[in-house]
């Protein structure tokens, strides 16, 4: 079964909307699974889940997965730097820090992209890519200052969520240079499965946690991020993709971190300061410069996505 080649724009806008949703509670789902379930476990239980619901589509519609030694090496990799590393390191990032302030964090990514691609891939840096990646950098600095103010337990949240973005970016760029047109919920299994194996190792080898005595909202949090935001997300992403301009797509990076910041504030009562505030409008302003405002050129684009 294959997606309309024309769907009606109602189904696309509707398809963007219900992704920014759910990328944007995530944050929280993953914060009202810590309390519940430590984090390498909770990643476990939630790409075990995953990897069964990619299985069953791909049985399903009957997707083949290529056999091809690149497209097999590539899972592996981006198994890694997508999911165990940056999923591992937001997650003890979240421990410490609130989930709004993990999701503003997350949206320098595409100005570390715009830093590796000029390595990697050879894109040009551009006087509009310098000047968003120092507003950017200053928006990170304003935050991380005032977490050394508050404490080391809030410096360290915000060091691990910054890590996870760099690992993110590796994935990302990684993802433009060596993959090709492979289906989109194939493109996830090995990733998944690789999550799966990595993490579910380390939480018995550090963690000896039993999700059999996990409480309903762990469980609730952990099924809505392996079902919504490990495969539901995702496969709306490659759907708009499909049917909307890149850099459209692309607002989703200020969308999303503002409602979770606002979910966060409302159901978890979560404090916004005047410098995370400082520090979110200048990151929004270096993105947008260097990414949507633009001129645009005939280069490579990278879509960063968001990892929670």
């Amino acid at each position: 079964m294959r997606l309309s080649v024309h769907p009606s724009r109602s189904i696309v806008v509707a398809a963007y909307a219900g992704m920014c949703v759910i990328w944007s509670s995530t944050w929280l789902a993953i914060k009202v699974g810590l309390r519940g379930a430590p984090p390498l476990t909770g990643i476990a239980v939630r790409m075990t889940i995953a990897s069964l619901i990619v299985l069953v589509i791909l049985r399903a519609r009957r997707i083949p997965l290529p056999r091809e030694r690149r497209f097999v090496r590539l899972g592996l990799f981006l198994g890694f730097f997508h999911i165990v590393l940056p999923y591992t390191l937001v997650y003890l990032g979240e421990q410490r820090i609130s989930s709004g302030l993990a999701a503003v964090l997350y949206a320098t990514m595409p100005l570390f992209v715009a830093l590796l691609a000029r390595l990697a891939l050879g894109d040009s840096l551009t006087v509009h890519k310098m000047v968003g990646i120092v507003a950017g950098m200053a928006g990170v600095a304003v935050i991380f200052v005032e977490s050394l103010h508050v404490g080391p337990a809030e410096t360290a949240g915000t060091l691990c969520v910054l890590g996870s973005v760099l690992a993110s970016t590796v994935g990302s760029v990684a993802t433009k240079r060596w993959s090709r047109t492979y289906h989109p919920v194939a493109s996830l299994l090995i990733p998944f499965v690789t999550a799966t194996v990595v993490t579910a190792i380390a939480a018995v080898g550090f963690e000896h946690a039993n999700p059999l005595a996990f409480d309903a909202p762990t469980w609730l949090a952990i099924l809505y991020l392996a079902g919504a935001g490990s495969v539901g997300a995702f496969s709306l992403l490659f759907f708009v993709l499909k049917h909307l301009d890149v850099t459209v797509v692309a607002y989703q990076t200020f969308i999303i971190p503002v409602l979770a910041l606002f979910l966060g504030w409302t159901f978890l009562g979560e404090h916004v300061s005047r410098h995370v505030t400082l520090g979110t409008l200048l990151i929004f302003a270096g993105v947008s410069f260097a990414t949507i405002f633009a001129p645009r050129r005939r280069e490579r684009v990278i879509l960063p996505r968001p990892q929670a």
